[in-house]
C-alpha cells in the first residue's frame, strides 16, 4: 500500500455543511424539545476524519507520527474559545445562577477547564436534560472532553498501529486496530448503556467508536469510488437519517447503545458519498456558503448556546423543553451573535500562528488555562468553606416550631448568602454519614440513629424523598427512646417502577432489601416507606402526564404487601410537593419570599393515590400517612418558612425545615395512625 495517496485528500466543503447540520439540531432539540438530537454523535465522526487526516498529512511530511505538534494545533485551535466561554459562564453565574448551585457550577468550571466533565457527570450522576431544574451550564463541555481524550490517545495509536504495520509489511494493520477499537467500544456502549445508561452517556468507553468510525472513513476513502448515481442516493439517505433521529428517537430510549448508530451511520454515509460526487443537491446545499460558514462556527455555537440557554431557564422560570418560539429563536440570535464576534476576535488572530513554532500554542493555552484554573479555584476554597460548615450545623439548636403547619410568609426573608449557599447540603445526617448516599451496586448500607441502645426500632427504607423525613424519625427516636435504622438509597425507591435510575442495581436492591428485613431479629416495629411519586418534567412529558403526575406504581404496592405478610406494620408516607426553582426565587425575592409559594395541586393529585389502593387490596397493617397540609397550608406551599429555606432543590426537602417542624409532624403522625407509640408498643 502506497500512503503517498493521502496527499491527495483536499478540504470538503460538504463536510462543513454536515457539521452545520449538527449544530443546528442540537440547538433546536435542546431549545424546545429537551431531548438528544443526534448532532453530537455527528460532530464526533466528523472530527475523527478530520483529525486522521491531520495526522495523515503530517506523517507524509515528516515520516513519522508527531503528537506535539498535533496536539499543539489542537490546543491553538480550541484553547482560546473554549477557556473565554468557560470564564464568561463562570463569571455569568455569579450574576444569572443561585447561590445554591454555585459550587457544583465552580467544580464544572475545573472539570471542564481540565477536559474531565464527562468524568465529572458520571461522578455525580447526572441525567443529562432529564432534571426538572435547569442543567448547569457548564454541562455541554462534556462533548468537548470527550473529544479532547480522543485527540490525547489518537496520535499513540497511529503510532503504535504504524509500527506494527512495518513489522508486518502492511498498512492494513492500522485499519485492523481502528476496526477493533470500533467494535470493542460499540460493543461496550450497548452493554453499559443497558446497565447504567446515566454513566455511559458520558462514557470516553462508549463515545471511541463514534469517533474513531470518522478515522477508518479517513483511512478507507483511496479505495472508496462510487457512480454518482449512487452517491446521490445515499447523500439524501444521510441527509434524511440525520433529521430523522431527533424526530423519531423517543425520549425514554436508553442512549447511547445500538442507537447513537443511526446518527453515526447517517454521518458517515454523508462523508463517505461526497468522496465519489460533488453535483448533487444535497452536496451542493451542504457546499453553500450559508452552511459552510455555520459549520465553520459550528463549535463556537455549541459551547456558546447552551450556558445561554441555561441561564435563560434561570432568570425566566421556564421549564426545560417549554420554551417559545421567540424565546428560542432569541437564545439561538444570541449565540450565533457571540460565535460571529468569537471567530472574528479570538479564533481567526490565533488561527494565524505557524505551525513551526511548535512552544507557541502550548503558551496561548497556558495563558487562557492558568486564570480560569486559579480563579475557579479560589472560589471553590471559599464556597467549600460554607458548604462543608452545613454538614455539622445544627440549623434547628432546639428551637422547634410549636403550631400545626407551615403557612406563607409575606415580606423578607432574612436568608443570609452562605445558608442559601449551603442549602444543597441541608440533608439528612444518614447522607452526611455516607450511608444514604447513592446506589453504585446492590448492596444494602445502613446506619442507626435516635436512642441506639433500645431494642425498639424501626426501619426506614427508599430512596432519598423517603430519607428526607429522617430527621422527624429521628427527634421521635431520641424523644422516645426508640432506635431508627437507616437503609435508604438515594436513586432507589422501595419497589420497583418504570423509570429509576440504575435500574439494575436498584431491582436487585429491591430483592435483597426484603429478604433481609425478613431475616431481622427482632424484628422492627415498623416499616417507613413512600406511597407514591411524582416525576420530573421530562418523564411526565414522556408518560404522557398532565399537570399533577402523582401516582403509586405497582412495584410499591407488592412490596409493602410482602413486608405486611411478615407481620410488620408499614407506614406509607404521600410523596412531597414540587416546587419549582425555590431557591433561585428566593435569591430573587429576598424583599419578600412569598413570590416563591407553589399551589401543589400542580404535582400532587386531590386525593392521596395509596387510599383506593389501600381500600381495593385490603392492605391490613398498613398505614397511608399524608404530611402535604403540614409543611404546607391552603392548597399553598411556602419556599421559606420562619428563616428556614423548605427545599434543597425542587422536589427535596431540606433536614432543618423538617426538624423544625418535628414536633407539628408528630402531632399528624400520631392523628394518623391513631398513635404512634401503640406501634411501637405491640
Amino acid at each position: 500500500m502506497d500512503i503517498s495517496i493521502y496527499k491527495e485528500t483536499t478540504y470538503r466543503n460538504d463536510i462543513q455543511g454536515v457539521r452545520a447540520i449538527g449544530a443546528i439540531l442540537i440547538m433546536i432539540y435542546h431549545i424546545w424539545f429537551s431531548k438528544v438530537s443526534g448532532g453530537v454523535d455527528v460532530f464526533f465522526v466528523v472530527s475523527g476524519y478530520f483529525m486522521a487526516g491531520m495526522l495523515a498529512r503530517s506523517y507524509l511530511r515528516n515520516g513519522k507520527v508527531k503528537p506535539f505538534e498535533f496536539w499543539g494545533r489542537i490546543i491553538r485551535r480550541i484553547a482560546p474559545l473554549a477557556y473565554t466561554v468557560i470564564a464568561a459562564t463562570f463569571v455569568a453565574g455569579f450574576f444569572l445562577m443561585p447561590p445554591s448551585l454555585w459550587r457544583g457550577s465552580i467544580n464544572e468550571v475545573l472539570t471542564s477547564a481540565l477536559h474531565l466533565e464527562n468524568w465529572q457527570l458520571i461522578r455525580v450522576g447526572t441525567n443529562y436534560l432529564a432534571s426538572s431544574n435547569p442543567p448547569s451550564p457548564l454541562q455541554q463541555f462534556w462533548a468537548l472532553s470527550l473529544q479532547m481524550q480522543f485527540y490525547l490517545f489518537l496520535p499513540l495509536i497511529l503510532f503504535l498501529s504504524i509500527a506494527l504495520s512495518k513489522l508486518v509489511g502492511s498498512y492494513k494493520v492500522v485499519l485492523f486496530v481502528v476496526a477493533l477499537v470500533i467494535v470493542s467500544s460499540f460493543g461496550f456502549s450497548i452493554y453499559y448503556t443497558n446497565i447504567n445508561p446515566t454513566a455511559a452517556y458520558f462514557h470516553t468507553g462508549t463515545r471511541a467508536w463514534e469517533f474513531f468510525v470518522g478515522v477508518a472513513i479517513f483511512i478507507a476513502s483511496p479505495f472508496i469510488s462510487l457512480s454518482p448515481t449512487v452517491s446521490r442516493v445515499l447523500m439524501w439517505v444521510g441527509f434524511l437519517l440525520i433529521l430523522a433521529v431527533g424526530v423519531f428517537v423517543p425520549d425514554s430510549a436508553t442512549y447511547p447503545g445500538y442507537i447513537a448508530a443511526l446518527p453515526v451511520a447517517a454521518a458517515a454515509i454523508m462523508i463517505i458519498a461526497g468522496i465519489s460526487d460533488k453535483a448533487g443537491y444535497v452536496y451542493q446545499m451542504l457546499s453553500s456558503k450559508a452552511l459552510v460558514y455555520i459549520g465553520g462556527i459550528s463549535f463556537s455555537l455549541y459551547l456558546w448556546h447552551w450556558p445561554i440557554l441555561i441561564y435563560f431557564q434561570h432568570y425566566s422560570g421556564v421549564m426545560p423543553g417549554e420554551m417559545t418560539l421567540i424565546e428560542g429563536l432569541f437564545v439561538i440570535a444570541l449565540a450565533f451573535t457571540l460565535s460571529v464576534i468569537s471567530k472574528k476576535l479570538i479564533e481567526n488572530p490565533f488561527a494565524k500562528i505557524k505551525n513551526e513554532n511548535i512552544l507557541a500554542p502550548y503558551f496561548i493555552g497556558l495563558v487562557f488555562f492558568i486564570p480560569v484554573f486559579i480563579s475557579s479555584y479560589y472560589a471553590r476554597t471559599e464556597v467549600n468553606k460554607e458548604f462543608d460548615a452545613a454538614k455539622v450545623t445544627d440549623y434547628v439548636n432546639g428551637d422547634y416550631y410549636t403550631g400545626d403547619s407551615a403557612y406563607v410568609q409575606e415580606g423578607p426573608t432574612n436568608l443570609e448568602l452562605n445558608r442559601l449557599l449551603s442549602v444543597s447540603n441541608d440533608v439528612t445526617r444518614a447522607s452526611v454519614d455516607g450511608c444514604s448516599d447513592g446506589i453504585v451496586n446492590d448492596e444494602i448500607s445502613f446506619c442507626e440513629f435516635g436512642d441506639k441502645n433500645s431494642e425498639n426500632y424501626i426501619l426506614l427504607v427508599g430512596g432519598s424523598r423517603l430519607a428526607q423525613w429522617a430527621p422527624l424519625f429521628y427527634y421521635l427516636g431520641e424523644k422516645d427512646n426508640f432506635k431508627v435504622i437507616n437503609a435508604t438509597m438515594n436513586s432507589c425507591s422501595f419497589g420497583y417502577h418504570p423509570y429509576m435510575e440504575n435500574s439494575i442495581d436498584c431491582q436487585n436492591w429491591n430483592n435483597k432489601i426484603v429478604k433481609f428485613i425478613s431475616s431481622m431479629e427482632p424484628k422492627p416495629k415498623a416499616v417507613i416507606v413512600n406511597s407514591s411519586r411524582t416525576e420530573n418534567a421530562r418523564v411526565a412529558k414522556n408518560t404522557g402526564i398532565k399537570g399533577s403526575n402523582e401516582y403509586t406504581p405497582p412495584g410499591y404496592v407488592e412490596n409493602i404487601k410482602e413486608v405486611l405478610s411478615l407481620g410488620i406494620p408499614v407506614i406509607g408516607l404521600r410523596i412531597n410537593p414540587i416546587l419549582n426553582d425555590p431557591n433561585y426565587c428566593l435569591w430573587k425575592n429576598s424583599d419578600d419570599g412569598s413570590k416563591c409559594a407553589t399551589n401543589y395541586s400542580s404535582s400532587l393529585k386531590k386525593v392521596n393515590p395509596i387510599i383506593q389502593i389501600k381500600e381495593d387490596e385490603g392492605l391490613n397493617g398498613f398505614y397511608p400517612v399524608d404530611f402535604t397540609e403540614v409543611i404546607c397550608s391552603n392548597g399553598v406551599c411556602p419556599a421559606i418558612f420562619d428563616g428556614y429555606p423548605t427545599m434543597r432543590i425542587d422536589d427535596h426537602l431540606t433536614r432543618s425545615y423538617i426538624s423544625y417542624l418535628a414536633p407539628a409532624l408528630e402531632k399528624s403522625l400520631d392523628n394518623q395512625v391513631g398513635g404512634f407509640s401503640k406501634i411501637l408498643n405491640k
